[in-house]
């Protein structure tokens, strides 16, 4: 392949990127709050679990 069309090629793949990267960022962020939340879920489900005492009225 011609070398000026390949250094075209990579540098509007990095522009993309580039563009692209807030949107990758928010996603990550999105994605970490998740979990946290479903940790959580899950932490509370297991002491449950090992504790039904506590939770006895609810």
């Amino acid at each position: 392949m011609n070398p000026l069309k390949t250094i075209w090629l990579k540098v509007g793949q990095g522009f993309t990127r580039i563009c692209l990267l807030p949107q990758a960022i928010a996603n990550l962020s999105k994605q970490r709050q998740q979990r946290m939340v479903l940790n959580d879920l899950e932490v509370e489900r297991l002491d449950r679990i090992r504790n039904p005492e506590k939770y006895r009225g609810k």
